[in-house]
């Protein structure tokens, strides 16, 4: 499936195998990884079949869905910066919308703007009702970030039953209201 999306400075596009060393950088960074509840990939090979199965799988989420977390380029020199994306939770009934960049490229706006395009995805070509967003109650980054896309505390759970986050929400109303 081609799924492309794109902002002033950045495209968004499937994963491809050529980025397994990326991903394998982003997921063994500890600070990045703190609040995700994720793991890091054993190897480089392992991140290239994660990346090669997340988009190819007759089961995935862009095969069945025509979403999913999607490999965040900049334009202006083909930089990796991390991902960002949509992902359906068939068993909850609710798409989220996630983030992950490189701590190199952390405070520059990435998260943002890759976020309002995913936005912009979700209530335009998917016709949501709502979007929601996870984000561990310490992860204060991601949280500044989920309230620059319109989005606010829908209440507060257990991650996996023993993490404190907060779970955020925009509805189609509130974000044709605040993105006209």
């Amino acid at each position: 499936m081609i799924l492309k999306l794109e902002t002033e400075r950045l495209y968004l596009r499937p994963f491809k195998k050529e980025d397994a060393p990326f991903l394998y950088e982003l997921n063994s960074d500890e600070e990045v990884m703190r609040y995700t509840g994720d793991f890091a990939f054993k190897d480089v090979e392992a991140a290239r079949n994660f990346a090669t199965d997340y988009v190819s799988n007759a089961q995935g989420q862009f095969t069945l869905y025509k979403m999913g977390r999607m490999a965040v380029i900049r334009k202006e020199d083909g930089a990796f910066l991390g991902w960002s994306g949509l992902k359906k939770n068939v068993t909850e009934g609710y798409v989220d919308i996630g983030y992950r960049f490189m701590k190199k490229y952390w405070g520059k706006g990435y998260a943002t703007e890759s976020g309002l395009e995913v936005l912009r995805h979700a209530f335009h070509d998917h016709n949501l009702e709502y979007l929601v967003a996870h984000v561990h109650e310490l992860n204060y980054g991601s949280q500044i970030v989920a309230k620059k896309l319109g989005m606010v505390i829908n209440h507060r759970f257990l991650w996996d039953g023993r993490e404190p986050a907060r779970f955020y929400q925009i509805d189609a109303a509130s974000y044709f209201e605040k993105f006209k």
